[in-house]
């Protein structure tokens, strides 16, 4: 049987979301999305109020729903946060888990978009939670992942070179592994915030 109407369309909104069909800062057209959806307003409205909730979308100030354009200061955090739930999934990971995880997460473009990039990137950290056997680690990962995931799309200007840098975090070469893991995966968070700082700073000095 087809999954109830509402549920449907919260899962078809959470693709849209993925897919990168949004503009950030931009209203999302609620009736576009009934149509797609082949629903009416109501059932994707309340599926808009979940997406609130997860931290995905946020209110329109002329009413309607839009994903946040994120500032600064709250994408720090959000990096942050991600790292250190990250290097404590690695603490809990034997080396061959780790290794099995980073090998079927690891899945290249023929033609790398700044979406496919974010994509790798969720699959690299969630596969590394999943391994851990934690439903609830695996949660917390996915709901950074997707609170990030447009921040993502944006800093992938060289997706090439993107899917390069999630490639090198991915690869099982190492002698060490744990340890080559952990670096990579810091130096990686690393990088972003201090982007986001150079951002700040900018602006202050503006």
């Amino acid at each position: 049987m087809d999954p109830p109407l509402h549920e449907r369309v919260y899962e078809g909104l959470k693709e849209d979301y993925l897919a990168g069909h949004f503009v950030p800062g931009k209203k999302i057209d609620i009736q576009d999305l009934a149509t797609r959806h082949r629903s009416s307003k109501t059932p994707v409205r309340e599926a808009a109020f979940i997406l609130v909730g997860e931290g995905l979308l946020a209110h329109h100030s002329d009413g309607g729903f839009l994903v946040p354009v994120r500032e600064p200061a709250e994408l720090i955090e959000l990096l942050a946060w991600h790292m250190q739930l990250i290097a404590a999934t690695l603490t809990r990971l034997r080396e061959t888990a780790m290794r099995e995880a980073l090998q079927q997460s690891l899945t290249r473009s023929s033609a790398p978009s700044p979406v496919s990039v974010a994509n790798l990137a969720a699959a690299i950290f969630s596969s590394l939670a999943a391994a851990t056997g934690n439903r609830e680690a695996l949660i917390a990962v996915r709901g950074l992942n997707e609170r990030l995931h447009y921040s993502r799309i944006i800093d992938a200007v060289d997706p090439g070179l993107a899917e390069k840098e999630l490639a090198t975090i991915a690869g099982v070469g190492a002698a060490n592994l744990p340890k080559a893991t952990r670096r990579r995966i810091e130096a990686y968070h690393l990088r972003k915030i201090a982007h986001q700082q150079r951002i700040i700073q900018s602006l202050e000095n503006s």
